[in-house]
Order: C-alpha cells, then sequence, then structure tokens
C-alpha cells in the first residue's frame, strides 16, 4: 500500500504570540516550531497500515525552508522518503492554494491512500485535506478513528459524528482520509530512526516548479488585521463562606433570565422588504428529520448579516421526506425555503451533498452562503467550495459590515489570536458560523410562513463514491452536550475519578449535564463523548458552571459561547475567571456541596 501523509509544520504550543508593526501576522522570529500535533496521529496510522500491509509511506509539507525540520522528525519515526513543496509565498491563510501545491506535486505519484490531520493547531480550518481530495477527483472521509483494508482494494472506515455517534463507511481505493487526533498512540523517534532520516530522499520542489505564477498567490480572501481577543466579560466575585457564596449564588441565578427563563423559538419581527437578487442562503443540517441547535444559530446569523446589509435570507435543507423539517423552517422570517429531496440525499454522503448544492447554487446565485459549522459541514463544505473554485471561511465567529464589504471574524492558534478576513473573490462567498457565537432563540419569526419551493437536482448513483452504513454509539449513556442547557464542567481540581460523584450529584440536583476537560477525559473518568474544547465537544449552554477548571485555551474555545459562566475554583488568577460571569474563589470541596444544599433548599427540597 503506497501512502501519503500530509504533515504541516506549526508553532509550538507555547511559543511567544506577538504581533508584527501592521498586525498582519505575528513575529516569526519570535516563534520555535513543531510538528502540527494532529498530523502525528495520521503519520502513524500511516505506518501502522505498512506495517499490517507493506508498501511505502511518504511525508509530504508545504512550508519554507525550516519545515524540514517537521519533515526530518517523520522520516525518522519510519516514513520511507518525503516531498518538500518549499514555499514562504505568505499566502497563510490559504487553503485552496496549499492543496494545489500539493496535488500538483503528488499527481504522478498514483498513491493509494491519503492521510491528513483533522486541522492544523495555527490556523485550524481542516480544509486542506478535503480540497485535495477533490482536486485529485478522489472519495474522502473525515475525522475517522479507525481504518481497515478490505480485499477488492476497497476500505471500511469509521467516522466519527456528533453527541457520541460513528458510522462506517466504506469506499474504493485511491481515496482520502483526514484522521482523528487520539485514534493511536504516536511513537517517539529512536536513536537509530534520527540516525537513518538523514539518508532518506527528500524530493525538493517549488510553486515555480510546479507552474505556479506569483499572481496565483493572492487567493480570494484578505486578511485585514489579527489581534489578542479583548475580554468582554466583567467578572462578578461572590465573596463569604462557602454557605453564603452558594446561597448568593443561587439568588443570582434564579432572577437571572438569561439563565433561568429564556425560552426557546423564534421572536416576532415586521417582515421587511427585501426585493433584491442578492440574496443570503442558510444550508441548514437535519438528522433524521430533526433540525439540531446550531442550524438555527446559522439562521440567526444571516438573518443579523441580511439586515446590516439590507439583503434577503433564504434556506435550503436537503434529505428525503423531510417537508415536515421545511415547515418548521418556514416559520423564520426568510425569503424563501428551498426543499430538496432526492431518494441519495437519503443518508448524507459528501458526494451528494455537494453535487446537490452545487446546483442549488448555481441556480439561485446566492451573495453568500452561509453554514452550521458541524462535523457534516466540516466533511463537505470545502469539497463544495473546491468545486465552485471559491474560498470556504470556516468557524466564523462574527461579522461585521465595513465600506459596504463584510468582514468577518474568525480565531487562530486556537483561540490566542482573532482574525478579520474579507472576501475578495466573486461571489458566492462561503462561511460557516461557530457554535454558540449567534442565539438560536433570536431567530426572527416572519408575519407569515415563508413559501416553500421545491427543487430537483440531477444526481447519480455512480457519482457517489461512499456507501454509508450503519450508525452506532459506543457508550452505554451518550449525550450531545451541545443541546444542553445547562453543564456542570469537572477539571483536574476534582484530584481523584471517585469524586466525580459529587460534580454528578451537583448537575443532577441542577437537572444539568455533567463534561469535563481533556485531562479528564483523557484519563478515562468521563467518556470521550463528554469532553468539551477544542478537540471535543462545543458547547452554548444557557449555564455553563466550571468546576475545578483552570482555563486552558483550549478548553475555553468549546465553551466560551455559553451565555452564563459560573467559575469555581481556589486560584483566583486562574485563566476561567478571565471568561466567567460569576466567580467563587474557594475549595470546590466546600462550595459545591453548599451549592448543591442551597438549589435544594430553592427548589423546596
Amino acid at each position: 500500500m503506497k501512502i501519503l501523509v500530509c504533515i504541516k509544520q506549526v508553532p509550538a504550543k507555547d511559543s511567544p504570540l506577538r504581533l508584527t508593526e501592521d498586525s498582519k501576522w505575528i513575529r516569526e522570529r519570535d516563534l520555535t516550531y513543531e510538528i502540527n500535533e494532529p498530523d502525528t496521529f495520521a503519520l502513524e496510522e500511516a505506518l501502522q497500515l505498512k506495517e499490517r500491509h507493506g508498501g511505502e509511506v511518504v511525508a509530504a509539507s508545504v512550508g519554507p525552508a525550516r519545515a524540514q525540520q517537521a519533515i526530518r522528525e517523520a522520516l525518522s519515526k519510519g516514513a520511507d522518503r518525503a516531498i518538500h513543496v518549499e514555499d514562504d509565498s505568505g499566502s497563510k491563510l490559504d487553503s485552496f492554494y496549499t492543496a494545489k501545491l500539493i496535488a500538483e506535486a503528488v499527481r504522478a505519484e498514483a498513491f493509494d491512500l491519503i492521510l491528513t490531520g483533522l486541522q492544523s493547531d495555527d490556523l485550524g480550518f481542516a480544509q486542506t485535506g478535503v480540497i485535495l481530495a477533490e482536486l485529485l477527483g478522489l472519495p474522502h472521509a473525515t475525522i475517522i478513528m479507525e481504518v481497515q483494508a478490505l480485499d477488492g482494494g476497497r476500505l471500511k472506515v469509521k467516522r466519527e459524528l456528533e453527541a457520541g455517534w460513528f458510522q462506517w463507511v466504506e469506499m474504493p481505493m485511491p481515496a482520502l482520509l483526514t484522521i482523528q487526533s487520539g485514534i493511536n498512540k504516536p511513537r517517539y523517534a529512536t536513536l537509530r530512526g534520527i540516525k537513518g532520516a538523514k539518508s532518506k530522499e527528500i524530493r525538493r520542489v517549488t510553486a515555480g516548479d510546479l507552474g505556479f505564477q506569483p499572481e496565483e498567490v493572492s487567493g480570494q480572501s484578505e486578511l485585514r488585521r489579527i489581534y489578542v481577543p479583548v475580554k468582554t466579560k466583567k467578572t462578578e466575585f461572590i465573596e463569604g463562606s462557602a454557605k453564603e457564596a452558594a446561597a448568593r449564588l443561587v439568588e443570582i441565578l434564579q432572577r437571572d433570565a438569561r439563565v433561568l427563563l429564556a425560552r426557546k423559538g423564534l421572536r416576532n419581527r415586521k417582515e421587511e422588504n427585501t426585493e433584491t437578487s442578492d440574496m443570503i442562503l442558510t444550508v441548514v443540517e437535519q438528522q433524521q428529520g430533526t433540525l439540531n441547535r446550531m442550524s438555527w444559530e446559522a439562521v440567526a446569523a444571516a438573518q443579523q448579516i441580511g439586515k446590516e446589509i439590507s439583503e434577503p435570507v433564504a434556506a435550503v435543507v436537503l434529505g428525503r421526506g423531510v417537508r415536515p423539517v421545511a415547515e418548521e423552517l418556514a416559520a423564520a422570517e426568510l425569503q424563501k425555503m428551498l426543499l430538496v429531496e432526492d431518494a441519495l440525499l437519503e443518508e448524507y454522503t459528501p458526494d451528494a451533498y455537494s453535487l446537490a448544492l452545487a446546483q442549488i447554487i448555481e441556480s439561485e446565485k446566492p451573495a453568500l452562503v452561509l453554514l452550521p459549522h458541524t462535523y457534516q459541514v466540516r466533511d463537505f463544505a470545502p469539497k463544495l467550495a473546491a468545486a465552485l473554485q471559491r474560498t470556504f471561511l470556516g468557524d466564523c465567529t462574527g461579522f461585521r459590515a465595513e465600506d459596504g464589504q463584510l468582514i468577518f471574524t474568525r480565531q487562530l492558534f486556537q483561540g490566542r489570536m482573532n482574525a478579520d478576513i474579507a472576501f475578495t473573490g466573486q461571489p458566492p462567498c462561503l462561511a460557516s458560523v461557530q457554535a454558540g457565537s449567534f442565539q438560536a432563540d433570536q431567530v426572527a419569526k416572519g408575519s407569515t410562513p415563508a413559501p416553500i419551493e421545491t427543487r430537483s437536482v440531477m444526481i447519480s448513483a455512480e457519482q457517489v463514491r461512499t456507501k454509508p452504513l450503519e450508525r452506532f454509539q459506543e457508550a452505554k449513556r451518550t449525550v450531545d452536550l451541545g443541546q444542553a442547557e445547562m453543564i456542570v464542567s469537572v477539571g483536574r481540581g476534582i484530584k481523584e475519578q471517585e469524586n466525580l460523584s459529587l460534580a454528578q450529584k451537583l448537575a443532577d440536583t441542577l437537572g444539568a449535564e455533567l463534561g469535563g476537560s481533556r485531562p479528564i477525559c483523557d484519563n478515562g473518568w468521563l467518556p470521550m463523548e463528554r469532553q468539551i474544547g477544542s478537540s471535543g465537544q462545543t458547547v452554548a449552554p444557557k449555564l455553563y458552571l466550571a468546576v475545578g477548571i483552570s482555563g486552558a485555551i483550549q478548553h475555553l474555545v468549546g465553551m466560551k459561547g455559553s451565555r452564563t459562566v459560573v467559575a469555581i475554583n481556589k486560584d483566583p488568577r486562574a485563566p476561567i475567571f478571565e471568561v466567567a460571569d460569576y466567580g467563587i474563589v474557594g475549595n470546590l470541596f466546600d462550595v459545591v456541596p453548599a451549592l448543591i444544599e442551597a438549589v435544594n433548599r430553592a427548589k423546596g427540597n
């Protein structure tokens, strides 16, 4: 089996991030570098496949001369040779350009399998692999937790879905897979491997060698600036003994309508005259006939953008037998609701969804296509954008209009920096919104239901190369924390696994779900489906109660959209207090029992 692994060199996690004078990037002279951690899991999976089936593992990387450090590391761990596309064009945010470079560098090699990490730790776009598959004409699957090679040149892979669900998918080779972190345990380089890497081949090519001209580097988006996120919350610390602080907190939560009284649904708004063709098209996601909260958040975002730039909003839903979903959405203030049904859309596949949406976009000609940033969207949206020759800006947290142009904000370096990015190419622009960045209950209701218009698409079975099999859950109890209204989340401060019962009792008393930080789930104290953070679930509950969580940036990325955050930590300087609305500085083993008692008393128990 001939396997290509795409790797990237990224700034080390502990590198200081200082801005350049023009605030367009970070000062690279201050940085140290390392191989992108998610790519180490892809490399390890490739090496294990080679050990089982024989063949060759080739590492490929795009970057300046210093990227050879990461390439040498891959070779020392067992890769047989490498391809270095040396490029220092400064096109840092253009996944399409990066994928094109790799595609041209490897096209003649005829690889059986291409593996990439899930995303890079610096930019976090999670697009290069999917775009590469589209450019090479390969079937793909993302967020892979297991790979099995079948007879007849086929693969069977286990995809991770949201809320603790998984799905087996079959596909022919050659194919491309993006590997989920945690699928294996990456090996260390041995002294023998380090010595052997010095004599292994590294084929070096440049963009010019591949026929790329300097004007092709500019891409379809422009980085306006990057900046350190500004704290928007002022934490109210609740003082007194554990019992006094707990009682005071319950009083606050009882009167806080945002936490206890907010209701789901649509806000009434008088319908406005929006007679224009440059509409915003919102792609919503349904699973077995049910809309998820993030789809409503995407509709809310579209309505806010539409109001800002005076453009109408429409929505589209794909599937089979999903008219009830369209009718539910039609209650929102929309110009129209598009219903696309086909037998090949009954089960999600990236091929069918991309083909269908490409036809809808061609016929409707929207100026902006907005999507929720779900696992499914991450799987097909980069492919769709590549097929349309457009840029996809994923995981956006906000927007603003500036001189008639939309500027989107997204996070870089795992939330340590924000970036303002504008589309510079021809419409349509494609973007997705991060969970919790917009509120589902802010969706405006129209004065009358939006008209539902049926659209037909042309898809043949031969165009759908992946075969989705059964969906299943591995854990006895599974939960979609993204749908939870209240969450109690625990961190290292809980100390021992047996102490989790205290946090569970608090969650049960509140009627909340229990979640945890990565160390808690890595230790096996809670199932991985309950991990919150950049490598787990992204949540946006009405109440997020952090117990013994210090607040590492990787965790904050996953919960910052929470409406009200309460932190309990004995360290007054813990970063979690930077994002908390209310804080109690104290020993959780004193505060939590007092809080349980106060909640029960308030409920009359």
